[in-house]
């Protein structure tokens, strides 16, 4: 039982509250009409003193009460209150003697009440054990009298209270509560569970003691005292339990929205077969809107989030060790593992919002300039589609063909941002030039429907989501006890939800651009190659990288490499169809490629203009084809040697320019592609 604590907080606040000393009217009439049959100018007197004590003239009850003591030293009655006004006054030790006295000369109820009321006053000072003990044993006395005296009674309490006996406290409660008085009754309950620490039923058993008749004054003073002892995980657990509540309301809220939209979307898509309009159908209008909104929503959730999530790993941990020090046996093993998870999850979290990463390059810058013929096929896709070119091309060694937009807010509010494409120079072995048009065609309908623009809030959240990941699996926190990792796998899921689900209807609508503009056809052809050379370029790379290292080869060309083996055909077509047929999951960027083909197919319009060279092959567009793809080899000879610590560089000549610094490793290249300038052999 807390109760030394506790009584430090209630004796005080509460003993005026519920009585001054003792029972105050009836009480005081009797007694000052019995003093007045032995001497009336005492009574007057002493009726005065009651008047100015009651009124908060201490000092001058204290000088009636002297002035009724000197005239009537046998009426202990003046003396017991003296001893109040005087222990209100702040000098204790006096209060006490005069307590003592009036106990000595009359061992009344009420004097003894009076004097345990005296011992465990703190004014100034707090009462000493002895003096506890000796109010105890008062109290003991008071709670076994057979008539019941209300002030008695909660001095008894109080004592008991305070000197941690529990025993003592239910019986004096249980009086209190036969005695009626609302005042009395409840205060005794309240105390009891106060003792008890159940602050919740104290709270109850007070609100029942104000309907049932209780002085507002002491509901208020016991209400009080009730909040100031409630432990602080108490305080807060309401508000604790209440702001959860919202925040994975909202949680379930988003994840519905993401699934109504989710549906909506196949819906609207169903329905823009029969749609032969290039301009975006109003249906669709509307669901990107609401994708935006909800997306939106769906970044400011992740923010507000993150400072709970912090406060929720802080008090857990927190917690959890102060539970450790409350028991008394510290596991020193468990406690560093608990510190080490809040540690890294708030250093993880606050990294993920204010650590920014470079906006570096997706590739290698392409020169167009030594490439006029793909420039040329760059803007007649753009007016085809009624949109502005691309700024910038970038190269990489994979199969990627994609589309972005860079700049700051100013360029975006102006809308010139810096359009990039990323291209892939594995996916165009094979590619025919028809087929490359309308995939560009595509990529392009993202610009004009603005998939590109903005955005920019969904992917600082992405990027805060991945570097927050990244911190927690590096510091080997990312289990399933840390509240970290939970959030972020649950909200990872939901925000892909959405965000998938608006790139899906993206990619759809990007889709019937390029059907629009190049037919069905050609775009089912430049899909499905894509689909293709991602899988066989894999597995090209995969064997290509064992055969260098297992067999210590130089790595000359990537693309022209003949590596032992790179995967039965028959794995490989079956892998082919597979991908294009694949169900994708809520959490696919893109709808199945069959899908893809289903949907362009249904719309059945015919291109808005014809093809030149449709069978042509795409490397035509660009100028040196053996330069590129020794500059994308080269990235990936660079790679394996970080990764296997071995050169793998190819040991044929290299041809320099002398002004620039362009590099060819076709020993046949006259001059410069880029400058036109002469070229000098480097290398054996």
């Amino acid at each position: 039982m807390r109760a030394t604590a506790i009584a430090i907080l209630l004796v005080v606040a509460v003993a005026r509250s519920l009585v001054s000393q003792e029972p105050a009217d009836t009480f005081s009439a009797r007694i000052t009409k019995e003093l007045a049959r032995v001497n009336p100018r005492a009574a007057g007197i002493f009726e005065q003193a009651n008047q100015a004590r009651d009124s908060g003239d201490l000092h001058r009850a204290e000088t009636l009460y002297q002035q009724v003591r000197q005239i009537a030293p046998d009426f202990q009655d003046a003396t017991r209150r003296l001893c109040g006004v005087v222990m209100e006054l702040g000098r204790r030790p006096e209060a006490l003697s005069l307590c003592r006295e009036a106990f000595t000369a009359q061992p009344t109820m009420d004097n003894r009440a009076a004097l345990a009321w005296a011992l465990i006053q703190f004014k100034p000072n707090a009462p000493t054990p002895a003096e506890i003990q000796e109010a105890v044993s008062y109290a003991s006395a008071l709670v076994a009298q057979p008539e019941w005296n209300e002030f008695g009674l909660v001095t008894a309490c109080q004592a008991a209270l305070m000197g941690n006996n529990l025993e003592l406290l239910r019986a004096c409660s249980a009086r209190l509560e036969r005695v009626g008085s609302p005042n009395g009754a409840h205060y005794g309950i309240w105390l009891l569970d106060m003792a008890q620490g159940d602050y919740g039923a104290a709270r109850a058993h007070l609100e029942q003691g104000r309907a049932a008749g209780m002085s507002p004054q002491l509901y208020a003073s016991l209400a009080a005292e009730t909040g100031k002892a409630r432990p602080l995980w108490q305080k807060l657990a309401r508000p604790a339990g209440l702001t959860f509540a919202v925040w994975l309301g909202s949680l379930i809220v988003l994840l519905l929205a993401g699934l109504a939209l989710s549906q909506a979307t196949l819906r609207a898509v169903k329905r823009l077969g029969s749609e032969k309009l290039v301009a975006t159908p109003t249906i669709t209008v509307r669901l990107r809107r609401v994708y935006h909104s909800v997306l939106w929503l769906c970044c400011v959730y992740y923010y507000v989030s993150l400072p709970l999530v912090v406060l929720a790993v802080i008090g857990l941990g927190g917690g959890l060790i102060y539970g450790f020090f409350k028991v008394g046996e510290i596991p020193i093993k468990l406690v560093g593992i608990i510190l080490v998870v809040v540690v890294v999850t708030v250093w993880a979290s606050v990294k993920s919002i204010f650590v920014r990463t470079k906006d570096e390059d997706p590739g290698q810058r392409l020169n167009l300039e030594g490439s006029p013929d793909l420039r040329g096929v760059l803007g007649e896709v753009a007016r085809e589609i009624n949109t502005r070119a691309v700024d910038t091309v970038y190269v990489t060694p994979g199969t990627e063909l994609a589309v972005m937009e860079r700049g700051g807010i100013l360029q975006q509010l102006r809308r010139t941002p810096e359009r990039c494409l990323i291209l892939g120079v594995g996916v165009l072995d094979g590619m025919k030039l028809g087929a490359f048009k309308a995939l560009l065609a595509h990529e392009y309908g993202h610009f004009s429907n603005r998939d590109t623009a903005g955005g920019g809030f969904a992917l600082t959240v992405r990027r805060s989501l991945v570097r927050m990941a990244h911190g927690l699996i590096e510091g080997d926190v990312a289990t399933w006890f840390n509240p970290g990792w939970l959030f972020l796998n649950a909200f990872y899921r939901v925000f892909l939800r959405i965000s998938q689900g608006a790139s899906r209807l993206q990619e759809v609508l990007a889709d019937r651009w390029a059907a629009t503009a190049y037919g069905a056809e050609l775009f089912g052809q430049g899909l499905r190659h894509v689909v293709e050379r991602s899988i066989r370029f894999q597995a090209h790379v995969d064997s290509t990288v064992k055969d260098v290292v297992d067999n210590m080869r130089p790595l000359i060309n990537l693309y022209t490499h003949q590596p032992p083996a790179s995967g039965a055909e028959g794995d490989l077509h079956a892998a082919v169809e597979a991908a294009m047929n694949a169900q994708p999951s809520p959490y696919d960027s893109h709808p199945s490629p069959s899908q893809r083909l289903e949907w362009v197919q249904a719309i059945a319009v015919q291109p808005s203009t014809r093809v030149p060279g449709v069978d042509e092959d795409a490397w035509v567009l660009f100028g040196d084809r053996a330069a590129l793809e020794q500059s994308m080899t080269e990235l990936v000879r660079a790679a394996i040697d970080m990764r296997f610590g071995k050169s793998r560089r190819a040991p044929s000549p290299v041809l320099k320019c002398t002004r620039c610094a362009w590099v060819s490793y076709n020993t046949n290249a006259a001059q410069c592609a880029d400058c036109g300038a002469s070229l000098v052999r480097v290398g054996a």
